[in-house]
């Protein structure tokens, strides 16, 4: 081989040396990269893991509360199926509330108008639910353990059901669901041997939702910033909504204006819904399974109808739904009679039902009873608990106890108060949707004949 062909080679072979080094180097280096955006993934995914858990801003974990950090949490009502499954099982409660959001908003679990001997209470209301759903979270309970008593607000919009629904479900309600939502997976809680079976894939997907996720961040950052508004919406950890977010509504466009809107809401689903045979209500049925679980159980239960504003009692009446609102009160009523249970009944005329609505114009008016027609605040909730829970019966009464025997008088007598409510409306007042209340004075026939 000629000393160029010697040198030729020589050369070839360093350049695949280089080569090969080359390669080598560029490769441990993708290595390494790689390794640092891992590591640096798991250490901001931790970050942000532990930002959502310090503020845990759908009560998730329970996590103390810091004032103007993560004291209020105002996203939590937007999780409200969530919160409330995992809150009621922290704490061995003796009462439970359960119901709509009437109760959500006007029940307080450390309201004055209850006891002593019946806290700790929780609020496990849950809005746009009924009874079906109340009875699978009282399952849910009772499997963790067993409250000395249960309030339950019974609602007769929750009977209406929409055309071609007939408001049936096959088998036990509740517990035998077909729906396959994230709170029915939550809940789930019977197998065959009658013991609690966690929904273990569910709850990863609501742990992982509560730490992991881009809205979870997001709400825990919008947790904080909102700490210094004073009228931000919160749920205490007693389950509790306290409405407080009514008051930046108010401010913005009045009471009067959230009176209309709610009024024109029930007006609709009263005229366009139908009301079943109250023997095939999917709600009927419910209340009676809840009452049966609690009788079987041996929990003491308060049944009450809330106290709709003057306001919706109108709206049933013009919507031809007054017959049917009766008939619902009885029913209720037989059924707590044949579980050795007392009704009481909120859905009458007198000076708190028939509170007056301020004028458009004011934005600073707050009322004393409700936020708007379809939601009492927790200062009448207080009344409406120191009624049921007052065995002397010496304060002022704002319900009263029926059974189907007294019934039918009690209902001619709440006909009268409507008449005499009426005949006191100014004329203008006429249509339906959207009326506002007027009058100041106490109507004659509010006072309870016993």
């Amino acid at each position: 081989m000629t000393a160029y062909g010697e040198l030729k080679k020589d050369a070839d072979l360093e350049e695949a040396m280089a080569r090969r080094i080359e390669f080598s180097i560029s490769d441990s280096d993708c290595r390494g990269y790689l390794y640092r955006v891992a590591m640096m993934l798991t250490l901001l995914s931790l970050l942000v893991a532990g930002f959502n858990v310090a503020i845990d801003p759908y009560l998730r974990f329970g996590i103390p509360r810091y004032t103007g950090f993560s004291f209020f949490k105002p996203k939590a009502i937007r999780q409200v199926r969530m919160a409330k499954a995992y809150g009621v099982v922290r704490n061995e409660y003796k009462t439970i509330f359960l119901g709509n959001s009437r109760v959500d908003i006007g029940l307080d679990p450390d309201s004055e108008g209850l006891p002593d001997a019946f806290k700790p209470a929780y609020n496990l209301g849950q809005p746009g639910g009924g009874t079906e759903i109340a009875l699978a979270y009282l399952e849910h309970v009772i499997v963790h353990h067993k409250p000395s008593t249960v309030v339950l607000g019974v609602d007769f919009l929750n009977v209406l059901r929409k055309p071609g629904d007939s408001g049936q479900r096959s088998g036990t309600v509740a517990i035998k669901s077909t729906d396959e939502s994230p709170m029915w997976a939550r809940l789930r809680s019977l197998d065959e041997t009658k013991k609690f079976a966690p929904g273990f894939p569910q709850r990863l997907t609501d742990a992982t939702a509560s730490t992991l996720s881009l809205s979870a961040l997001s709400d825990s950052i919008l947790t904080v910033l909102l700490q210094s508004n004073p009228y931000v919406a919160n749920m205490t950890d007693a389950g509790f909504n306290s409405g407080e977010a009514f008051r930046n509504l108010i401010r913005s466009e009045g009471q009067a204006s959230l009176f209309e809107q709610k009024n024109a809401e029930y007006d609709d689903k009263c005229r366009e819904r139908i009301f079943p045979p109250l023997e095939e209500s999917q709600e009927i049925r419910a209340i009676e399974s809840l009452l049966r679980l609690c009788k079987r159980r041996e929990i003491r239960i308060e049944v009450y109808t809330h106290p709709y504003h003057a306001d919706i009692l109108r709206i049933l009446n013009a919507t031809d739904r007054w017959v049917e609102f009766e008939n619902w009160k009885l029913k209720v009523s037989q059924l707590c009679q044949d579980y050795d249970t007392r009704l009481w009944d909120f859905s009458w005329y007198n000076d708190s039902t028939t509170e007056a609505v301020p004028v458009p114009s004011d934005r600073e008016t707050v009322m004393r009873w409700y936020w708007e027609s379809g939601h009492y605040r927790s200062t009448l909730g207080d009344e409406l608990l120191e009624t049921l829970f007052d065995s002397t019966q010496k304060k002022r009464s704002i319900g009263k106890v029926v059974s189907p025997e007294t019934m039918p008088s009690w209902l001619e007598q709440i006909r009268d108060q409507r008449r005499a409510y009426e005949s006191a409306r100014p004329k203008s007042e006429s249509n339906t949707s959207g009326y506002l209340s007027t009058s100041t004075q106490p109507i004659p026939s509010t006072r309870i004949i016993q």
